[in-house]
Parts: structure tokens; sequence; C-alpha cells
């Protein structure tokens, strides 16, 4: 049987390596039934080997972003427009704007007509999602409009001081399959103590639905 292939999407001041190597005992934990595929978003031009965000976002203090209207969003979307019309995925991970980017994403997979230049050739058989940290995005051109039978689960730290909790659980109740887990790792995908192998147990019970 063939491992699941799962897309991990990086926050917004990093990169697929960053979250690569932040992330070995969920690798581990997996080995036997998913390939993790680290997303690596468009460079930056000018700054082709720094952090390489999703869209540009403003630190408004309080644990809080605000979108801001730049062409880095349609740069984005060809990305993606791109790389979904050459790999298919049964399941996301995304971290911080991550997380924004696979509630973004799994709404424009739904309606890909709302986003001009977006129609990936790939069907996308997609049946789970773990968002970790998530916030959602108020950029003008963002909209959510999310699958309601598709199983995810949200992380949140009361002590996050990069994304308020508030942001984060109001994403999880936009969802209607939602379970939200607390952690004290920060700001990250928690990988410590017993979360690898319950996020392995979230995965594997979402896939044989």
């Amino acid at each position: 049987m063939s491992k699941l292939q799962v897309l991990v999407i990086h926050g917004y001041v990093q990169t697929a390596s960053t979250v690569f190597n932040n992330t070995k005992p969920l690798r581990d934990a997996l080995s036997d039934v998913a390939d993790l595929i680290y997303a690596e978003g468009p460079a930056v031009e000018g700054n082709e080997r720094g952090s390489r965000p999703w869209w540009t976002l403003e630190f408004i203090g309080g644990g809080t972003w605000k979108g801001k209207e730049t062409d880095r969003w349609n740069d984005t979307v060809k990305w993606w427009h791109d790389h979904l019309s050459a790999h298919s995925y049964d399941g996301i991970i995304g971290l911080s704007q991550g997380a924004s980017m696979t509630a973004l994403l799994l709404s424009m997979i739904k309606n890909p007509e709302k986003i001009p230049g977006f129609g990936p050739i790939r069907h996308q058989p997609l049946r789970f999602a773990i968002l970790c940290s998530g916030f959602i995005s108020d950029h003008p051109s963002h909209f959510i409009d999310l699958p309601e039978t598709l199983p995810t689960l949200h992380t949140v730290d009361h002590q996050d001081g990069v994304v308020n909790e508030r942001h984060t659980v109001r994403l999880y109740e936009k969802f209607k399959r939602a379970e939200l887990k607390e952690h004290d790792e920060g700001h990250s995908i928690p990988i410590r103590g017993q979360w690898p192998s319950q996020m392995r147990d979230f995965i594997i019970s979402s896939t044989k639905q």
C-alpha cells in the first residue's frame, strides 16, 4: 500500500527547511504511513535565501497580524496553481500563516473560480488537515468556504505570543468536523511527548473513513 502524501506548509518568517528541521519526531512517527512534503513558497525578490511569506503581513501587537495587499499574493496564487497541477495530496499540515494558508487553500480548491489565475489540473484527494497556531486572514482577496466533511485537528498554546489564542480558536470554529487540542510548546507544530503519536492516530483515523 502506498504511503499518504502529506503537504506541510511553513509560516510567515520560515522556509521549508525551517519546518523540516523542527519536525523530525513527527516524520519518524509517520515514517511507515506517510511522506511529509515540505512546501517552499515562492522566493522574495532580492531575498531569495530568506523567509518566504505567502502574503505580506503587518504585526499590530497583541498576537494580531493584519494582511497587506501587495503583489506577493499574486505570486503565491501562481505558485499554488503550478504546484497543485504537478502534485496531489492526501492531507495538509500548516503552521501559523501556513495554517491560515491551509484554510485558504482548502477554500480555493473547493472554489477555484473565485481566485483569478488558480485552477490546478490535478485532483486533490484531501482527507484531513492539521492546523497549528492558525488564524483567519483578513487580506482583501481572501475568503473562507471550507469543505464541511473534512476532519481537522487544531493545536493551540494559550501562551502563544506570536498568534493570540483567540485567533486560533476563531479559525477552529470555522470548521465543521474539528477538534481543538492544547499544548505548551509555544508557537510551533507540537512534537514533544505523545504529540507525534496523537497526530499519527488522528491521520490514520481520518484516512480510514
